[in-house]
């Protein structure tokens, strides 16, 4: 019996995975999407190591740079973390002297996160690894593909 029709369920204990059936799970994108975000997050770990960057790190700064002023809430939200998880990264961040906290003018109740000069300048440089890593991480793909993959998951996600 060759390996691609192994019977559903049987398991052996030296069966290496490439000998693995997995077509079921190639065909379901919910799956392929959370290797695909491993796959990125493990490359992004190694790449952006130096800067000390994680990636929701990195996605908190890029959103505070081109948002300056932006209130945590909406940052929790568009980033899908819980309030108080990033009540701590961001404290860690402003303790580490990368942003500051603001008390909005037009409602003093509201807080506005900015960046300060050595925010900007750590943003700037992870920004300055981005598109070699992504060209590293897309390289299967065509420019055309890349463009496409990035345009199909826009529609999937609206942000």
């Amino acid at each position: 019996m060759s390996p691609k029709t192994a019977r559903p369920g049987a398991k052996s204990a030296q069966q290496p995975e490439t000998l693995l059936d997995l077509r079921a799970l190639q065909r379901t994108p919910g799956f392929m999407l959370r290797l695909a975000q491993l796959k990125f997050f493990e490359g992004f770990y190694e790449e952006f190591a130096a800067l000390g960057l994680t990636p929701a790190t990195y996605a908190i700064f890029a959103v505070i740079r081109d948002n300056p002023g932006v209130p945590p809430s909406s940052l929790a939200s568009l980033l899908r973390l819980r309030l108080p998880n990033l009540i701590k990264i961001l404290n860690e961040l402003e303790s580490s002297g990368f942003i500051k906290r603001n008390r909005s003018k037009s409602d003093r109740r509201a807080v506005e996160l900015m960046l300060t000069p050595k925010g900007a300048k750590l943003i700037q440089e992870g920004a300055r690894l981005t598109e070699p890593y992504n060209r590293k991480m897309l390289a299967p793909l065509s420019e055309a593909e890349q463009r496409t993959l990035l345009e199909l998951l826009n529609r999937i996600l609206p942000l």
